[in-house]
């Protein structure tokens, strides 16, 4: 018989053994896990209201040397309940995002780390309710055909609304618990069900879904996931965060109001119709008011639940946590961030936020806090442009800034603002548009809002509020757009009839109060101040501390990207990005010329002031209509066969001399036209000032189904 003899065949066998034995010592012991892998037992998403929070389990803490070798167990301790109303945050969560891609670079600590997958099981869709009936089933069979790229974004808008909660968790759980941030949205996938997207009815609403998994990988050290939930302290434990989400996640300021938003820790009027999902709390009840409560620039009448029950449709799922076996190619897969500092905290700004802008008229009193904390570079209607600003940590120490006191003699850093409500810091960082002097930037909360590293370096979790203020190691400290003041005022900078492009600069800590580095502490171990000459706004002379600066800490304390303004409109008059439909939306409108106002014909008459002087009297204003006045229009399509247009109708602006491009809340009547002779109502513009009198408005119109093309609108004043 041919063959070797069987000798070779047992020395085989013993070198292929010890193969896989050095194999597994240099990656580590357990199968490689996919971080986009479904979880078998992960919770399913049902269409239905949440009752209870989700059973979940608890694991024993594992040592660092047994992180190479633990094996799956099956948790057994359950853990806490989330409280029934939970504290909100009292700092403003911004919209986690990431501006770096996974590498393939060695730990940047060299130490052994902790993986966390994360999974979400969940539907998403497209609410029809709000366009015509008949129209309905054609816009449908349109939104079935949308590729997959369409229905990953919307996906990836529904998982960004469970942001605040995740980061903000120590609020939720009385800190009990601690923070459990989504990871860089690079690292996130989306799974579309292979059946695609379907129709249907749920709660009354008419839908087009598709069902989804969302999966993603937290890397992270190991002493900061034992912190932030028990359950995670070990291999194979589990961890399921309630959520309850709207089926459709877009328009949801236009369709909720301000039920569901937690604005506890911001300066009133912070959130818009562009920024609303990083306040997106599902436990919001109309009762929670006040600064520490969920409620406070204006008080809500429907629960979150409520609401979105009623005018969208939920969907009751949860976000499964996982401890994962520390496999070193996961890892290497799921890093995020470089670190340019050891030891200390290093700065950069991130110049890619500031394309995250937008345009907004806004109208401000004397009295508004914009206008006592210099925001703004006048009263009345203004164009603003707003902006991210975002400062991320890439050293491996947090920037501590400390206590926050009222009245410190010794440095005047912090300065409280009754107008606001909270502390503004001096000299955090300022903005520039073009090459013209603006307002500088004033901080109100130095905090870890969102984490952009993914790394060893990176902690999880983090003790900075807005009494106690910081930057964690990897993390960012981010102003979103739309929070009062985070903008440039261009009313007076942008003129003219074409569009104009200029560099948006933010320069952060420039004139070194933020030590990025080790500070100067005296014998007792406390910071050695100094002063700089410089004044706060109140007169005060400002001193820092003291510091020894990494290298070259400034060179990425700057960033800027152009930024291309229209002469008029807003970001309502802008195409529509992201497939939004329906008469809500606020992308894809036009304005329509009307008529103009006639000139008005001065008085010839003439009336004494208080001192006696003969004082002759100005032209009355011409209107429109009747300031305060109702009006009722009614408007059609001449062309019978169009499709359904939406009207919307402004304020205008007599200084500006244009409409004000109004978002949906802002506007003073928004109407579908889809047949002939449709009624449309509302009040006439009252005076706003001496300089605003009112009794004129502006139409702003847009096809219903944004797919569909435009067509006029012709409207005709009732008995004139």
């Amino acid at each position: 018989m041919n063959g070797k003899p069987r000798s070779s065949y047992w020395f085989i066998f013993i070198v292929g053994i010890l193969i896989i034995l050095v194999s597994c010592q240099e990656s580590g012991t357990g199968t490689a896990v996919s971080p986009t892998a479904k979880a078998g037992s992960q919770p399913t998403a049902v269409l239905t209201q949440i009752t209870s929070a989700p059973s979940t389990t608890a694991a024993e803490n594992t040592t660092p040397e047994e992180e190479e070798t633990a094996t799956a167990v099956s948790p057994t301790t359950p853990p806490d309940t989330p409280a029934k109303t939970p504290m909100p945050a009292d700092t403003p969560p911004p919209l986690p995002t990431s501006h770096a891609t996974p590498s393939q670079v060695s730990s940047p600590t060299g130490e052994v780390g902790a993986l966390i997958g994360l999974t979400l099981n969940s539907t998403v869709g497209v609410l029809l309710d709000e366009l015509p009936e008949g129209e309905r089933d054609r816009i449908a069979a349109e939104i079935l055909q949308r590729p997959s790229t369409y229905w990953d974004n919307l996906a990836r808008e529904q998982v960004r609304l469970t942001y605040n909660r995740l980061h903000f968790r120590p609020f939720f759980y009385d800190h009990q618990k601690w923070q459990l941030p989504l990871p860089p949205k690079d690292l996130w996938q989306i799974d579309l069900s292979p059946d695609g997207p379907y129709r249907a009815t749920v709660d009354g609403h008419d839908l087009v879904l598709i069902d989804y998994t969302y999966s993603s990988t937290l890397l992270t050290d190991i002493a900061s996931t034992k912190e932030t939930e028990p359950a995670l302290s070990k291999v194979g434990g589990t961890w399921d965060e309630p959520f309850i989400l709207p089926l459709d996640p877009t328009q949801l300021r236009q369709r909720t109001g301000n039920a569901c938003v937690n604005e506890s820790g911001f300066p009133p009027n912070s959130f818009d119709a562009k920024n609303y999902f990083i306040y997106f709390d599902y436990t919001c009840e109309p009762d929670s008011v006040g600064p520490a409560g969920c409620h406070r620039s204006q008080y809500a009448t429907l629960s979150c639940q409520d609401a979105l029950n009623g005018r969208i449709g939920t969907i009751e799922t949860a976000m499964r946590f996982e401890r994962q076996p520390w496999i070193r190619a996961n890892a290497d897969a799921a890093r995020v961030g470089e670190v340019v500092a050891e030891g200390a905290p290093d700065i950069m700004v991130v110049a890619d936020d500031l394309s995250n802008n937008h345009i907004v008229y806004r109208y401000f009193s004397p009295n508004s806090c914009a206008a006592q904390e210099q925001c703004i570079s006048g009263t009345g209607w203004r164009r603003l442009l707003m902006f991210n600003a975002t400062a991320h940590n890439l050293g491996t120490e947090a920037l501590a800034i400390g206590k926050v006191n009222r009245e410190n003699p010794l440095n005047n850093m912090f300065v409280y603002n009754s107008c606001h409500d909270h502390y503004h810091f001096a000299n955090y960082g300022e903005f520039q548009f073009g090459y013209f002097d603006q307002p500088a930037k004033q901080a109100f909360c130095v905090e870890s809002t969102s984490r952009f590293s993914n790394n060893e370096a990176s902690p999880l979790t983090h003790d900075f509020t807005c009494s106690s203020q910081g930057i964690q190691a990897g993390w960012v400290d981010e102003y979103v757009a739309g929070l009062d003041c985070q903008w440039i005022d261009i009313t007076d900078t942008v003129t003219g009839d074409e569009p104009v492009t200029l560099p948006l600069t933010f320069r952060f800590n420039q004139d070194g109060f933020l030590c990025e580095g080790q500070p100067v502490l005296d014998e007792n171990g406390k910071p050695v101040w100094e002063p700089t000459g410089l004044r706060n706004q109140q007169g005060m002379p400002l001193s820092r501390p003291q510091c020894d600066f990494v290298d070259d800490w400034y060179a990425t304390n700057e960033g800027t990207r152009d930024v291309t303004v229209p002469p008029v409109g807003s970001y309502v008059t802008e195409p529509c990005q992201n497939g939004e439909i329906g008469p809500r939306r606020n992308c894809g409108f036009t304005a329509q010329p009307l008529p103009s106002l006639p000139t008005p014909t001065p008085t010839p008459t003439a009336t004494p002031d208080e001192d006696g002087n003969i004082v002759e009297n100005g032209p009355e204003p011409n209107y429109r209509c009747q300031p305060g006045e109702p009006v009722e229009l009614t408007c059609s399509l001449p062309d019978q066969q169009a499709p359904p247009q939406v009207l919307r109708i402004c304020e205008t602006s007599a200084i500006l001399g244009v409409g004000t491009a109004c978002t949906y809340i802002a506007a003073i009547a928004n109407t579908t036209i889809s047949g002939p002779n449709t009624a449309v109502t509302f009040t006439c513009p009252a005076p706003r000032d001496e300089n605003e009198p009112g009794g004129d408005y502006a139409f702003y119109t847009a096809p219903a189904f944004p797919e569909d093309e435009s067509a006029a609108v012709v409207c005709t004043a009732v008995n004139q």
